[in-house]
């Protein structure tokens, strides 16, 4: 199962109910998230971030109907993103079987909330001038997560925390 923190302004969007945090504390924290929208030129954007290992995602220019199917939405672009970072099949199966569940909440960490407010301003930087249709999402992915260093997480990448977790196991 997925917990999800959504912003107010994805509450907003989507149809889906709201549960209370606190039914989902026994949940590990690599299966929880947290989720914002954005608007990135003039298209909404949906940024996704792992509370365990600031793993994130960035969908750009979703619609009203993605919007009510976000769930699928969300599991397909996690495998996508999964195999342009070279992750295990083990742990894509691990995290993906997880997926098929997916809750929605209130917001519950302030530092994921500022890694996400970073991977905005990444994001919006590197789009920036471009077309929309000249925005290459898998580059700004890649970058996000194999590039950028959050002091937050030890001074390493997302993907590199990722990757320990795992290693952990």
């Amino acid at each position: 199962m997925f917990v999800i923190g959504a912003t107010k302004k994805l509450q907003n969007e989507i149809d889906q109910p709201i549960e209370e945090v606190e039914e989902y504390t026994d949940v590990p924290e690599i299966y929880q998230w947290h989720a914002n929208i954005v608007t990135i030129n003039r298209r909404k954007c949906l940024l996704l971030m792992n509370n365990a290992t600031g793993l994130n995602l960035t969908l750009f220019g979703l619609r009203k109907q993605q919007f009510q199917h976000l769930d699928s939405v969300i599991k397909g672009s996690l495998k996508q993103l999964f195999q342009l970072l070279g992750v295990e099949k083990e742990i894509v199966d691990q995290m993906l079987g997880a997926a098929d569940e997916i809750v929605y909440t209130k917001t519950k960490s302030r530092k994921v909330l500022g890694m996400l407010n970073e991977i905005k301003f990444f994001s919006e930087d590197m789009a920036a001038g471009k077309a929309y249709e000249d925005i290459d999402a898998a580059e700004i992915n890649e970058y996000n997560n194999k590039e950028l260093v959050f002091s937050n997480l030890d001074q390493i990448t997302p993907y590199k925390e990722f990757a320990r977790y795992f290693e952990k196991q």
